[in-house]
């Protein structure tokens, strides 16, 4: 994917790499400047936060876990707004309008505002930035409604985009993680296998004959094969695991710390816990499995399409069955239940 569209699609990444860029056009020319003027530790000071954030972005740009990287940047953000207040004086009290606001952008509400407290706090009992009290007075007064401003509107605008994110993240018919979900998540344990070598396992599921379903049944009816199989494997999967609707009657299983032979263990689990639970009418519904584990340096479309591959040949072998990738021969099946589903 090109940059400019990585910016427009992740929201967080388009923040920080955002905050990042207008701080350094902020600060870069004042440490040109004091350098050529001979004040070499402010210029020491502002050339050291400009190398911490270009670092910070682009570790934002290489990993799909974005936290650290947030923290990071708040702590740069904070304690270079005080120590430019301790080296410069009254003039670097400036800089801490434009910190108190980053830090509301780069971490929650509420530790926002402890940051912040912190920083107002430092200043106010070290006495190196204010020339009188008076000074220091009005200085808190007006940084504190600022941030109580940047606070209210840090708070609306966080519940209003978790409210989008639920929305545009969660399938509106079983209430599972949505496809787009899933590509987030699945990159993110491309990174965690890549940085930590922990296992992780990923299958398949597509429930057999469900185009009959809907043709014999209704779509009412297909809708409600889909809602209770989710229910089945809400019970069934553990609190680690992730299940996403893929689409149509399609779902995907991410399985945290679970290698090839831990994967022989959801056909018990789930493919026959689905084909004794549930049904259509009274009839039996199954389901297909495809699975597969995580390689090292393989990255998620081809983990996915691995799976993808297990589940067709699961399939064409017959449905109601498990088929583990790179493993030995498809697991056979129960014996049938009565009916066409």
């Amino acid at each position: 994917m090109r940059p400019w569209q990585r910016l427009r699609n992740d929201y967080e990444l388009g923040i920080l790499t955002s905050f990042g860029a207008c701080a350094v056009v902020g600060i870069l020319p004042f440490a040109v400047y004091r350098f050529a003027t001979g004040n070499t530790p402010a210029a020491i000071l502002d050339a050291g936060i400009v190398a911490c954030i270009c670092f910070a972005v682009s570790q934002a740009w290489r990993n799909a876990d974005r936290r650290r990287t947030r923290l990071f940047m708040a702590i740069v953000n904070t304690v270079a707004c005080l120590a430019s207040a301790t080296v410069l004086g009254p003039p670097g009290l400036f800089w801490m309008y434009p910190a108190l606001l980053g830090n509301f952008l780069l971490l929650r509400p509420n530790a926002a505002v402890l940051a912040s407290a912190f920083a107002l706090a430092f200043l106010a009992v070290q006495g190196r930035a204010y020339d009188s009290l008076s000074q220091l007075a009005m200085f808190l007064v007006s940084a504190t409604v600022s941030g109580l401003i940047a606070f209210v509107f840090a708070s609306r605008t966080e519940r209003q985009r978790a409210e989008l994110e639920k929305l545009v993240t969660l399938d509106a018919l079983t209430g599972m993680p949505n496809r787009r979900a899933m590509e987030s998540e699945l990159q993110l344990a491309v990174e965690q296998r890549r940085r930590g070598g922990v296992e992780v396992g990923l299958a398949m599921l597509d429930l057999d004959h469900f185009k009959l379903v809907n043709d014999l049944h209704g779509h009412e009816a297909g809708d409600d094969v889909l809602v209770e199989f989710a229910q089945i494997m809400r019970q069934a999967i553990r609190k680690a695991d992730r299940c996403f609707r893929f689409g149509g009657e399609e779902f995907v299983l991410l399985m945290p710390a679970t290698g090839p032979s831990g994967l022989q263990a959801i056909d018990a689990s789930l493919r026959e816990r689905v084909a004794a639970e549930l049904r259509c009418r009274g009839e039996c519904v199954t389901v297909s499995i495809g699975a597969a584990a995580l390689r090292p340096g393989e990255d998620w479309q081809a983990w996915l399409a691995r799976a993808d591959a297990a589940l067709y040949r699961a399939k064409a072998e017959g449905r109601n069955r498990t088929v583990i990738d790179a493993g030995p021969v498809a697991i056979e099946p129960a014996p049938a239940a009565s009916g066409h589903a």
